[in-house]
C-alpha cells in the first residue's frame, strides 16, 4: 500500500487532527458518563403481549367499551400434585390445599384484594358446603368423602340424578376436563352413593392432579399484575418445600415477569462473553495492547452511548434491545479493524500517527460511510413497522451502527494519535496480515471457476427459495423467550400434559350500537339470533366445550343467553316476570314478551347478590356487570361483551382456532336480529395482529433496505449495471439465509424477522469494500487480476478478520438461555458467513465481468 494513497489529501490537516485529539477525549469522556447516567436506575424491560400489539378496530372497540366493563381478565394456573404420588383429592389432601390457598386470599385481603376471583377444588367444594344445610362448617370438619358427601347431598342422591340438568352437566365436565386430571375416576363415589348404608371403602374420587385458576384482579395495571403473580408463586413455593404437595404456577403474566426479570442479567451476560471473544480476536489480529484497548474502549463508548441515548429518548426497552450489544460490537470491530489496519500500513511508511489515521480514513471513507449508510437504512426500515418493540428496535440498531462508526473513527483515533504521538514511526511486519498466499489461490480460483460459481450460486438460490416457501411459517409465542427447564415453562408443559381442556385462554365478542344508534335492540330475533350463537360455539374450533359426561356439550363462556339461561332453568318465576321460558334445553320468549323484557331482566339480575357460579364464586350481579353496559336510563343495552375460553397451545394452532371463530361470529352478526357492530378481541386477535404485523415488517424492511442500497450506489457508480452487480450478492445472500432458516427448522419470529434487513446492512458492507478496493487496485496494479489480487491481500484478508469477529461476536448468543435469543444468534452467524462468502466469491466475478465488458476484453 502506498504510492497515490500516501500522497492523498486528507480531510482535514493532521495538525488540526492532532490538536483537536484531547477534546475529542474529553468531549467523549463527558458524553459516556451523561448517557451512562440515563441507565441508572437500570431499564425496564416490557415484553407483554399488549406491548408488541399495533393499533386494529378491534382494539379500538374495545378502547370505545373499556370505561363500562372491567378489564380483560388473566388467568394464573397452579398445577397441584402430591409429593408421593397420592391422590390430590383425599380429604387429607384437600385440607392441605384448603391451608395454602387460604394464606394466598388472606394476603390479599390484607392487600387491596388484588385476587378477584378462583377456581379450586377446596374452593368448589367449601362453596358446595356454603351451600347445603351444613353451611355452618368447613372442610376441615371433615375427615372422609363419605361424611362431606353425606352432609351436602339430600338423602338418597346418586350420580346418574344429574342427567336431566344439561348446565349441571356442563359444569361438570368442565371441571373434570379443566380442573382435573386426565385419570380422574369416581366410581368409588357413586357407588357409595348407591349404596352407602353398606358402603365399607373410601368414598373419595381419584385424580393425580388437579389445576387452580386464579384471576388477579384485572384492572392492576401490567406490571402490577406481574408481580402479584410472582409473589404467589412464591407463596406457593414455599408450601411446596415442607407440605407434602407441590405447586406449579404458570401465566402468561407469570411467563412476561420472568423475561423481563432475567433479560438485564441475560444482557449483561452476552456483553461481557462478546467482549471477551472481541479481545481475544483483536489479539489475535494486531498482536499488541493498543491495537486491542483502543477499540475496546471505543466499541464500549459505542454501547453506552446506544442504550443512554435510547433511554434519554424515552424508547421503552424489550427483550429485543438484548441483540442491539452484538451488533454494535460486531460492526464496530469490522470499522476498527478496518482503519487500524490501514493505519498500521501508514505508520509502516514512516508516517505521524496523526496523518497515518487521516489517510487510513481517507483510503476507507466512501466504502466506510456508504457501508454505515446503507447498513443504518436497512434497520432504519423496520420504523414502518406496525409493531412499537420493531421500531425501536430497528431506532437502536441505526443509531448503534452511527455510535460505533462514530467511536472508531473519532474515539479510537484520538487515542492513537494521543498515545503515539511522541513515538517515532516504525516499521511493523505486516506480511503475516495478508494470509501469504490468500490472495494467489483466489486468483487462480476465480480464473478456473468463474462459470461454476455462478451455476452453483444459481442452483443453491432455487434450493433455498424452495425450502422457505414450503416450510418457513410466522409464529410469536412468549415461550420462546424462555429456558425449557424454567419453573414457568415446566407449569406450562404440566398443564398441556395433564389436562384435557389446558391453558385455556378468554377471547371476546364485542357488541356495541350501529353508527348513529343509542343502543343495542333486544327483540325477540335478537334472542334467537343469541340462542343460534350458543349452538354455534359448541362446535367451533378451539372452543372449550366439556364434554367428559358424553352428554350435550355447552362452550365456555359468558353472555346474555348463558346468564338468562340459568336465571330462567333455575327459577321458573324469574322467566315468568321476564317473559321467558326454557323449551327443549333453549331459551325462548314467552307469552307477552316484547322489546326491551331482555334489558329488563339483565338489569334485574345486576342488582341480585346471591351466589351464580359455584365454581367462581360470583354472584348474577358479577356476572351481568362483565357482560353488560346499560344505557344512561338503565331501560336498554348500550354493550355486550361475552368472554370465551379457547384452548390454543401455539401460534399456528391460534391462527387456526382464531379463523374458526370469526367464521362463526361473522354468521352470528348476519343473522336477522342483530343489529350491532360486532367484533372480536383478546390476546389471540392481539397475537393474530403481531404476526401480520411480523410478516408486512418482514417485507417492508427488505424492500426499503434494497431500495436505498441501491439508491445509494446508483448515486455513486451513475451506472444501473454496477449498482445493480454490487447489490445483487447481497439479495442472495439474504435468499441463502431464508433457506438455511428452513433446512434448521427455524421460522420466523419477532427477532429472527430482521434477518433479511440484518444481511443487507451486513452483506452491503462487505461488498462495497471489495468493490472500491477493486476498482482503485485494478488500475494501480495494471489490470484487473492484479487489481483482484490485491484486492484479496488486503480488504479481502480484512474482511476474514472482520467477519470472524463478527460471527464470534453473535455466536456468544448461543450461550443464552432464552431460545428466541439462540435462533437470532445462529441466524445472524449465518448471516455474516454466507455474505463474507458471496462478496468475496461472486461479486468479484461479477466485478471481472463487468471490467472486462466494459474494456471489450476476456483476460489482461
Amino acid at each position: 500500500m502506498g504510492g497515490d494513497e500516501s500522497n492523498a489529501r486528507t480531510l482535514i490537516s493532521p495538525s488540526t487532527f492532532e490538536k483537536a485529539t484531547l477534546p475529542i477525549l474529553v468531549v467523549s469522556t463527558i458524553l459516556t458518563i451523561v448517557l451512562g447516567a440515563q441507565l441508572f436506575p437500570l431499564p425496564v424491560f416490557d415484553t407483554d403481549l399488549s406491548a408488541f400489539s399495533p393499533e386494529t378496530p378491534a382494539g379500538e372497540a374495545e378502547d370505545r367499551m373499556s370505561p363500562y366493563f372491567p378489564a380483560e381478565s388473566r388467568p394464573m394456573f397452579i398445577h397441584v400434585t402430591a409429593d408421593d404420588g397420592s391422590n390430590v383429592l383425599s380429604i387429607s389432601n384437600l385440607q392441605l390445599q384448603d391451608t395454602a390457598l387460604g394464606e394466598v386470599m388472606n394476603r390479599s385481603s390484607s392487600s387491596n384484594d388484588y385476587i378477584d376471583s378462583v377456581i379450586a377444588a377446596p374452593q368448589v367444594i367449601q362453596y358446595a358446603i356454603d351451600d347445603s344445610d351444613a353451611n355452618d362448617t368447613t372442610l376441615e370438619n371433615y375427615t372422609s368423602w363419605s361424611e362431606l358427601l353425606d352432609a351436602i347431598l339430600d338423602d338418597g342422591t346418586v350420580c346418574s340424578d344429574a342427567l336431566g340438568d344439561d348446565r349441571a352437566l356442563a359444569a361438570g365436565a368442565f371441571v373434570q376436563d379443566s380442573l382435573l386430571n386426565r385419570d380422574l375416576n369416581y366410581d368409588a363415589t357413586c357407588d357409595y352413593l348407591s349404596d352407602s348404608v353398606n358402603w365399607t371403602g373410601d368414598a373419595a374420587p381419584t385424580a393425580s392432579s388437579t389445576l387452580w385458576v386464579i384471576m388477579i384482579d384485572p384492572n392492576l395495571d401490567d406490571t402490577a399484575r406481574q408481580v402479584q403473580q410472582a409473589f404467589i408463586r412464591v407463596q406457593l413455593d414455599d408450601f411446596s418445600d415442607g407440605t407434602g404437595m407441590d405447586y406449579h404456577s404458570t401465566s402468561l403474566d407469570l411467563m412476561s415477569h420472568d423475561i423481563n426479570k432475567n433479560t438485564f442479567g441475560e444482557l449483561v451476560m452476552l456483553m461481557f462473553g462478546a467482549v471477551i471473544v472481541v479481545v481475544l480476536l483483536l489479539a489475535v489480529a494486531f498482536r499488541s495492547v493498543r491495537g486491542v484497548a483502543f477499540p475496546l474502549v471505543g466499541l464500549s463508548a459505542a454501547l453506552v452511548w446506544t442504550y443512554g441515548g435510547m433511554a434519554l429518548a424515552g424508547l421503552q426497552f424489550s427483550i429485543l434491545e438484548v441483540a442491539v450489544a452484538p451488533v454494535v460490537l460486531g460492526l464496530g470491530i469490522d470499522y476498527s479493524i478496518h482503519l487500524q489496519r490501514h493505519y498500521n500500513t501508514f505508520r509502516a511508511e514512516g508516517m505521524s500517527a496523526s496523518k497515518a489515521w487521516l489517510q487510513g480514513f481517507e483510503t476507507l471513507k466512501v466504502a466506510l460511510t456508504l457501508g454505515v449508510v446503507t447498513t443504518m437504512a436497512a434497520f432504519v426500515a423496520n420504523i414502518v413497522s406496525p409493531l412499537p418493540p420493531l421500531q425501536n428496535f430497528g431506532i437502536g440498531l441505526a443509531f448503534g451502527v452511527f455510535c460505533a462508526f462514530t467511536s472508531s473513527t473519532i474515539l479510537v483515533g484520538a487515542l492513537h494519535v494521543v498515545m503515539e504521538r511522541d513515538s517515532s514511526a516504525h516499521a511493523k511486519h505486516i506480511e503475516w496480515m495478508r494470509f501469504g498466499k490468500f490472495s494467489q489461490y483466489m486468483v487462480g480460483f476465480q480464473r478456473a471457476h468463474q462459470a461454476k460459481v455462478m451455476v452453483v450460486v444459481a442452483m443453491m438460490t432455487i434450493a433455498s427459495v424452495i425450502f422457505a416457501a414450503a416450510r418457513l411459517e410466522t409464529e410469536f409465542d412468549l415461550t420462546d423467550f424462555l429456558d425449557e427447564d424454567m419453573d414457568v415453562m415446566n407449569g406450562r408443559d404440566h398443564l398441556y400434559e395433564s389436562y384435557d381442556a389446558a391453558g385455556w385462554k378468554p377471547i371476546y365478542i364485542l357488541m356495541e350500537p350501529v353508527d348513529g344508534a343509542q343502543s343495542i335492540p333486544d327483540d325477540a330475533y335478537f334472542l334467537n339470533a343469541l340462542g343460534f350463537l350458543d349452538t354455534w360455539l359448541e362446535s367451533t374450533n378451539g372452543v372449550v366445550s366439556p364434554h367428559s359426561t358424553g352428554q350435550n356439550k355447552h362452550p365456555a363462556y359468558d353472555g346474555p343467553y348463558p346468564i338468562l339461561f340459568e336465571a330462567v332453568e333455575g327459577d321458573s318465576n324469574f322467566g315468568v316476570t321476564h317473559h321467558l321460558r326454557v323449551v327443549e334445553s333453549k331459551l325462548a320468549t314467552a307469552d307477552g314478551f316484547e322489546e326491551g323484557d331482555i334489558a329488563a331482566a339483565l338489569k334485574s339480575l345486576g342488582t341480585n347478590n346471591s351466589l351464580a357460579d359455584p365454581l367462581t364464586g360470583e354472584s348474577w350481579a358479577d356476572r351481568v356487570n362483565k357482560v353488560i353496559a346499560f344505557t344512561d336510563d338503565d331501560s336498554s343495552i348500550r354493550y355486550i361483551r361475552m368472554e370465551v375460553l379457547i384452548e390454543v397451545k401455539t401460534s399456528s394452532e391460534s391462527s387456526a382456532v382464531l379463523s374458526a371463530f370469526r367464521s362463526t361470529v361473522d354468521d352470528f352478526t348476519s343473522l336477522n336480529g342483530v343489529d350491532a357492530s360486532v367484533h372480536v378481541s383478546g390476546d389471540s386477535v392481539s397475537l393474530e395482529a403481531v404476526l401480520d404485523g411480523l410478516t408486512e415488517s418482514q417485507l417492508q424492511s427488505t424492500l426499503i433496505s434494497l431500495a436505498v442500497c441501491f439508491t445509494v450506489l446508483l448515486a455513486l457508480t451513475r451506472r444501473i449495471g454496477p449498482a445493480l452487480l454490487i447489490v445483487l450478492p447481497v439479495g442472495i445472500a439474504a435468499t441463502w439465509v431464508v433457506g438455511a432458516m428452513a433446512i434448521l427448522n427455524l421460522n420466523w419470529n419477532v427477532m429472527t424477522v430482521m434477518v433479511t434487513a440484518l444481511t443487507i446492512g451486513l452483506g452491503i458492507d462487505y461488498s462495497i469494500h471489495v468493490w472500491r478496493r477493486f476498482e482503485a487496485m485494478k488500475i494501480h496494479e495494471g489490470g484487473d487480476w492484479g487489481g483482484l489480487k490485491e484486492m484479496y491481500a488486503s480488504t479481502g484478508v480484512a474482511l476474514l478478520l472482520s467477519a470472524g469477529t463478527t460471527i464470534c461476536g453473535f455466536s456468544i448468543l448461543l450461550l443464552s438461555q432464552m431460545p428466541v435469543i439462540q435462533d437470532f444468534g445462529l441466524v445472524t452467524a449465518i448471516t455474516v458467513f454466507f455474505s463474507l462468502i458471496l462478496a468475496l466469491v461472486l461479486l468479484p466475478v461479477f466485478l471481472i465481468l463487468d471490467s472486462q465488458t466494459q474494456n471489450g476484453t476476456t483476460s489482461d
